[in-house]
């Protein structure tokens, strides 16, 4: 189900992207649409308790990880000051068990932090990461850089036909593909899942921007030219198309993703 609600909130907001203002009216109306369109009876009882669970558990996350950065700031106040003692009297061995314990809390935000804002299915960043880590409070860019958006197009015909388990390695394999050839260029990157089959790639310090974009066109050729082969034999060699769009610093986000899906439809 929450999969389900991902796929229909993405189509939605994406349908919606456009518009200046988007009433509450609007986007239930859309929203409603795209759940027919999957099959979903948002008045039934029982998809009503399934999207409650899948609500509760995102409020959980979120409850988890607000509790976790009290604890840490706590925890780190009292850490610091033990540290200080132990510098003060060279008690080495506090100071070990101090680093000890900052190291634990460390592993511990992150791992909720990995929850918030990675896609389960890639381990990309996903469209949290976005909107409260990468853009400002108000959804504007805090540098300057080009988007890629990258559109896995043979995605929903391979989830048709040879089932989600397929469909999902595809987009493993071409988000593992794209991060190791553009560390291999040293770029400054970060990949984001946008949408069930899209993803945004930005990067920034950009030291010359006709570079980028030739390596960008390499990298889908190299793509295109890809075959992946399944555990059970069967070759795909996929579809995919790049767009780009440069962003300045303090440009609204929605300018540019509106420009580059509309490239994408279009195309």
């Amino acid at each position: 189900m929450k999969n389900k609600l991902k796929k229909i909130t993405n189509l939605t907001v994406n349908e919606l992207l456009s518009n200046e203002v988007i009433l509450p009216s609007n986007y239930l109306e859309k929203f409603n649409y795209h759940a027919k369109e999957l099959e979903i009876n948002l008045d039934d009882e029982i998809s009503k308790q399934e999207i409650n669970k899948v609500i509760l558990e995102d409020f959980k996350t979120i409850e988890d990880y607000m509790n976790l950065i009290m604890a840490t700031t706590i925890n780190l106040k009292e850490n610091t000051l033990n540290a200080k003692n132990a510098i003060v009297e060279k008690d080495i061995n506090s100071l070990g068990n101090i680093y000890e314990k900052m190291i634990n809390l460390e592993k511990e935000l992150k791992e909720l932090n990995n929850k918030l804002f990675l896609d389960d299915t890639t381990h990309t960043y996903n469209k949290k990461w976005i909107y409260n880590k990468f853009l400002n409070e108000n959804a504007q860019f805090q540098e300057n850089g080009i988007c890629i958006l990258v559109d896995v197009i043979d995605y929903s015909y391979i989830l048709k036909e040879y089932g989600e388990l397929l469909a999902n390695n595809l987009l493993i394999f071409a988000t593992k593909f794209i991060d190791q050839k553009l560390k291999d260029e040293h770029l400054d990157f970060k990949i984001s899942r946008y949408d069930e089959n899209k993803f945004l790639i930005f990067l920034c310090n950009i030291d010359n921007k006709q570079n980028l974009i030739n390596s960008i066109i390499n990298l889908e050729q190299l793509l295109l030219h890809t075959t992946l082969k399944s555990n059970s034999g069967l070759f795909i060699k996929a579809k995919y198309e790049f767009t780009h769009s440069e962003f300045k610093l303090n440009q609204d986000s929605k300018d540019i993703f509106e420009i580059l899906l509309t490239q994408t439809k279009e195309a």
